[in-house]
Parts: C-alpha cells; structure tokens; sequence
C-alpha cells in the first residue's frame, strides 16, 4: 500500500536517502489504513503564512509497506498471521488453538544456533536429550515429539532420529501447534506440531555475507541471496549457504555443517504461483552418551565428573546428508477457488561409528562399552493437495479445505556389533579398538500413510470464528530383516476431528475454546499376536488473546488438558509383552507476551505450568501411576527484551538480554529429581551503513548445570559460549 508525501525543501528536513525511513516510521495504525500524510509550506515562526516568494521544490517521497503473510518475513517478534493451524493464511487472533512464531529476526538476534535453541523462549517447549547433539528432541506440553511432529513447510519429515537436525539459518520462521493437531496433519504425537518454514523467494533485493567465529573454534560463513530475475519481477529467486567448521564444549564432539538451499518463484499471472525448494546439508558431530549419574547428580567417592567427559573414542564419527527438493503450487481456479499442492523428494543417509556406554560397575568409575557401526539410510516422498474455497451462505462467510495428504517412505538400517575395552571415567585412556563380533543386525521398514480431510472455518458477524473438521488415515507398514527379504505387513486406521470457537470482542479481545485429536501408529502386536491401536491424544483447552488495535502487541494465555490413550503398559500375564491400558495426562497453563513497547524497546516473555503424569496402567504396573512424565518442568519462565538507544543518538545499537528459568523434573528410566535452573543470555549489535556486528553470549554467567538425566546418564547443559559475527549487506 503506498504512501505519499510532498514536502517543500528546507534545511530541517531529512536528506533524500533517508525520506523513506522517516516515512515508514508512522504509526502502523496509519500504514495499515493507508492513510496518506502531507506537509504544508514553511511556516514563519510565529505561525503565520510564510512571506518568502520564491518557490520552493516539491519532492515526493513513496515507499510501500508489505502485507504480513503467513509464510514470509516477519519485521520484528510479532507474528500476527499463521496457516499452521489452520493450512489457509489466517490472523493468529481467529485461531482456536495455542500458537507461537518464533520470527527470523528473533533467530538472529539471540544467535540460536540449533532448533532447541530457537525455542528456548516458548511456552510449553520443553528439551530432551541435551547431549544428543545429532537429533533435535524436545518436548510439547509434556510429550515428546520426534520428527513425526516436525513438518517442513506443512509436509512430514520422514527422516529418523538418527538423521540429523535442521539448521536454523535456512528458516524464515517457526510455527509451534500445541496439543493434538492430527487433523490437518495426521499421524503425529499428542504434544503438538513444529511446522518450519523455508526462506522463501524474495521480489526485494537481498544481498548478504556474514562471517562467524566463537568459542570452541567455531569458525562459520554465510550467504543470503535474493531477488528478481527479470523485469517484471514474475521470476525471483533466493539462495541460502552456510559453511561452519567448530568443536563444542564435549570432547572429540564437532559441529561441522555445509548447508546449500537454492529457491526459485515463478508467478506466470497473477493467479499462479510456483516455487522449488531444494536443499542439501551435510554435517559431521556426534552424540555425547552423556555422564554417570555418580558423579554427576548424585555423589561419587571418586570425584565429579567434566561436563565435556567423553565416553567414546576420539575416533568416533558420525556424517549424514540431507538431500531434499520440494514444489510448491498455488493457482486460483476463480474468485472462490483455490488449488494448493507440495509435494517433497528426501534422502537422508548417515554413516556412525561409535564407542557407546553399556553399564558403570561397582568401583563407580569403570564404565564397560561396546563398538557399532551403523547406516541409516531413508528415502521418501510426501505431498499434500486441497482445494481452498471462500464463499458465503446467508450470514456465514467460509473458508472450506478439502485435501488428501500422504507420505511414502522406505527406512533401511544396519548395525554391527564389536567389543571395545571399558573406560576409566575419570582417569580415561582413549585409543581402545574394536575386537571380536558381537553379531549384527539391520531391517527395512516401509512405511506408507495417506488420510483425507476436510475443514470449514466460519465466521459470523465480524464476530464469531467457528472452525470444525474431520480427517481420516490409513497406515501401512511393511517390515523385513535386512539380510532375508522376509515381509510382514501391519495395518492401522484412525478418524480424528477437532472443533473451536472464537469470539472477537471490541478492542482485540479473543476469547476461544476448542477440541481436538491425535493419533501416532504404534508398531508389534499383544502377547496373543493382536496388532496395536494407535495411541490416541484428546485435548480441551480454553484461551484469549488480546490484540490492541493499531499496536505491535499480541498476549495470549491457554489452559488446557491433553490425555494419550492406548499407551503400552506391561502385560500382567508376561511381562515381556505390552498391553494397550496406559494413559498419560497433562494439564497446564500457558501465558506468552510478544510487544514492541515502542520503536525502541522489544520484549518477549512467557510462563508455562505442566502438570503431566501417568494416570492409568496395567496391574503388572500400577506402581507407576502418578508418577510425573519425564524432562517436563513444572514450571518454565523466560523473558527477552532488547532496547534500540536512538535517544542517545545511537540509532544503529541494539542491546538484548534474555532469562530463561526451567524447575526441577524427573528423569526417564530413573526416579532421579533434576534440579532447576536458570540461564542468562545476551544480545549486542551495531548496525551502520552496509555493516552490521553482533556480538551474541549464551549462559552470561557461565553457570554449571543438568540439562535432563536419563536411565544411567546425565546431560550437562552448554557452558558459556561467545559469538562474534559481521555482516555486510548491500
């Protein structure tokens, strides 16, 4: 929408090159109504007509301010459209469900280096697996969500957990869906989605090279590239690279990354559009299997053990590649009409070689090993279509998807087992080889899921926003030995739904209560050969967001309970075996706060209670009943605000800081208590001209923690890290 001014010249004015800041710093209350603004002629100094009779020049300034959308950038923290929720680009104040964007500018500004990390300062995200560098675990209002629950762009990411993690600096923005969202989805965990969102095509010129460096040799260059190929800007394009060379704070751990991510948009009419995505990235770290408890947590006659203590060997090394392209199409049939389809082809293979921990022995410092090679290796194709349409039925305006999603993906995996000699954890002697065969084993798993669905968002009156919509999936799952093709066939199905309402009150209120389900496949059959049911997620919750008209400003607080069912229990006939009577409830609250106080001062903070548990199981089990799910705090708080010192005349220094506080929680496999703790983090960069410097610290204080422990190991979490970083950008 442009915006004009015509101003005579005089020398209080701002110079030509910096008209269109001045011009962009209007309210956004004014840039939004399109409200054109004008200056009148020089005034005399006491307010009368001006008596000089010459002439002045007048010069027009116009600028345009781009319409947010739901997958393109976001200026600032505030994200105020999102269509993963709902798949069409909708306010996020007229979505019944609980819904964060965590924003590229956000990304940058507190130098998140992992998707952890970038989630660090969100409402009911949890962690797991700190030290397992080479996955990307977290956790979802108490369930954990593995890469079933990541979505890139809207579609499935078939890869395993042993495949790698996603690199933050290829992302626009992340989506996080809490609570059972299956219907636009399907098979999924209870705890939510986390959909990522690619860089996208840009029609404005983007030209940029950032080098990086920081603790443990950390050494990191970037590119992002952007803009129109022609002249009628129907054909954009953007790339994206990264090249990191660095160790960590465990040793013998790297984090070595090359990330290539070439775009291209072509807009042939202005009712079509398509877009290919590809993306290659090949990293090299490892896992760190994490310390002894003893010594760790619990006391140890030996001593402490290093957080970076490493149980492998130096020798150890893991690489994978990922190798994905992906389509986007969206034309318009007609004014109503809209056909939407991706479709994405993967490759995702990784190479290990590894010393891993088996059992500490009674001297509380001997840890026995053994030695694995292994490939994992997967290949998929996932696509989704639907058919958008808007129309209106009397008083009822709709917006109507209708789709069928899929994903076809072939899993192989290969393992061999050797003997390696046992460590001393705190006197190591590293440089132990592999001996002896210990056997080998490996499958193949092909995994085929399609569901169709169908939702209906309805709005009445400007008022009330009805959304409701029914799904259902079919699953299948064919398993073999890797060595003797020997198939064998599971089958499942499910129909899950969900249903909300949102009231738009005067002045931004947004009250909302919703339902919905989920359900995650489960594969092995009962103790008489019975295949498993999926598990099952039904959530209520109830919320409001509040929006003040005119402002950058979104707050929101849900409350809500979340119940997984047909959750596997110990079969009290024969303990070997699993019955379907478990359940696990989690209920909790949730408020966010996302403002630009002003031009100057942005802030983000947030406070999440969770009160998971189990609350049935089997009689071979009901010992564990009441006992709270693992890596899920009680109580999470953080907060994040920088300030911009142009009042000091400074316009270019932005200074952040962030807190982030997780309580204490009960480790998995283990009734170990982890304690609570609390992080600071920094933020400074300066920006002029073509340059921009940040200077990034995590854990300020350097404070010594547990992350989360497990069944025999704990997870310190990272110790203070420094990055430095120049960007130059014309």
């Amino acid at each position: 929408m442009t915006k004009a001014s015509h101003m005579k010249n005089n020398d209080n004015l701002p110079r030509p090159n910096h008209l269109r800041r001045s011009v962009l710093s209007l309210s956004l209350h004014a840039a939004l109504a399109g409200v054109a603004f004008s200056g009148n002629s020089a005034h005399a100094q006491q307010g009368g007509p001006a008596t000089d009779d010459k002439t002045l020049t007048t010069v027009t300034v116009s600028g345009t301010a781009i319409a947010e959308t739901a997958t393109g950038k976001v200026d600032g923290y505030v994200a105020k459209r999102s269509a993963s929720a709902t798949k069409t680009d909708t306010p996020l104040i007229e979505t019944p469900q609980s819904v964060s964007v965590v924003t590229a500018d956000q990304i940058e500004a507190q130098g998140s280096t992992s998707l952890r990390e970038v989630l660090g300062y969100t409402p009911g995200v949890g962690i797991q697996g700190n030290g397992y560098r080479d996955a990307d675990n977290i956790v979802l209002r108490g369930f954990s969500v593995d890469n079933s629950s990541i979505r890139r762009d809207g579609l499935r990411s078939p890869s395993n957990t042993f495949t790698g993690t996603q690199e933050p600096f290829g992302l626009e923005r992340v989506d996080v869906l809490r609570g059972a969202a299956s219907l636009l989805y399907g098979a999924a965990e209870p705890g939510g989605i986390v959909n990522l969102v690619t860089k996208r095509p840009t029609a404005e010129t983007l030209h940029e090279i950032s080098v990086e460096a920081g603790s443990y040799q950390r050494k990191q260059v970037t590119g992002d590239f952007g803009g129109a190929l022609n002249e009628d800007g129907s054909l954009t394009y953007r790339f994206t690279a990264l090249k990191r060379n660095s160790n960590t704070f465990i040793d013998f751990v790297p984090d070595n990354r090359l990330y290539v991510a070439p775009a291209l948009t072509w807009k042939p009419s202005a009712d079509t559009s398509i877009t290919l995505l590809a993306q290659y990235q090949k990293s090299r770290y490892n896992r760190q299997w994490g310390v002894a408890p003893e010594g760790s947590l619990l006391y140890n006659p030996n001593g402490i053990l290093p957080p970076g203590r490493n149980l492998g060997e130096p020798t150890d090394k893991k690489e994978d590649t990922h190798k994905n392209i992906a389509v986007l199409i969206s034309h318009k049939l007609n004014e109503q009409t809209s056909l939407n389809f991706a479709a994405r082809h993967s490759d995702a293979l990784m190479h290990w070689n590894y010393a891993g921990r088996d059992s500490l022995l009674d001297d509380l410092r001997t840890l026995t090993r053994f030695a694995v090679q292994r490939m994992e290796h997967v290949k998929a194709w996932t696509v989704d279509a639907y058919l958008q349409s808007d129309f209106n039925t009397g008083a009822l305006a709709h917006k109507v998807v209708v789709g069928v999603d899929g994903s076809d993906a072939d899993n192989r995996r290969l393992r061999a087992y050797q003997f390696i000699a046992p460590l001393d954890l705190f006197a190591p002697v590293y440089g132990a080889k592999p001996y002896g065969d210990d056997g080998s084993d490996g499958y193949r798993r092909k995994e085929r899921l399609v569901g169709v669905y169908a939702q209906d968002q309805i709005k009445v009156d400007q008022r009330w926003v009805a959304v409701v919509g029914a799904r259902h999936d079919d699953v299948k799952y064919r398993n073999s030995d890797y060595f003797v093709t020997d198939w064998s066939e599971e089958k499942n199905s499910a129909t899950t739904g969900s249903a909300g309402l949102v009231y738009l009150a005067d002045g931004g209120v947004a009250p909302y209560v919703s339902y919905s389900q989920s359900f995650q496949p489960q594969s092995d059959s009962d103790r008489l050969g019975n295949r498993f049911k999926p598990t099952k997620g039904t959530q209520y919750e109830a919320g409001v967001r509040y929006q003040p008209p005119g402002s950058n400003t979104l707050l929101s607080a849900a409350l809500y309970q979340l119940t997984q069912s047909n959750v596997l229990s110990p079969d009290p006939v024969d303990t070997d075996y699993s019955v379907q009577l478990g359940e696990v409830r989690a209920r909790g609250l949730e408020l966010e706060a996302r403002t630009d106080i002003s031009r100057a001062l942005r802030l983000i903070t947030s406070y999440t209670y969770t009160d998971a548990k189990i609350t049935k199981a089997s009689a071979a089990d009901q010992a564990s009943v009441g006992s709270r799910q693992p890596n899920t705090p009680r109580n999470m708080a953080s907060a994040w605000a920088d300030y911009q010192f142009s009042a000091l005349g400074l316009p270019g220094l932005r200074l952040g800081g962030g807190v982030r506080y997780v309580g204490s929680t009960v480790s998995s496999g283990e009734n170990y208590h982890v304690p609570a703790y609390t992080v600071v983090d920094a933020g400074l960069n300066f920006q002029q001209a073509h340059w921009k410097y940040a200077l990034n610290v995590k854990n300020l204080a350097d404070r010594s923690y547990l992350a989360e422990c497990g069944s025999g190991y704990c997870n310190y979490g990272d110790p203070r890290q420094v990055l430095v970083t120049a960007t130059y950008h014309w």
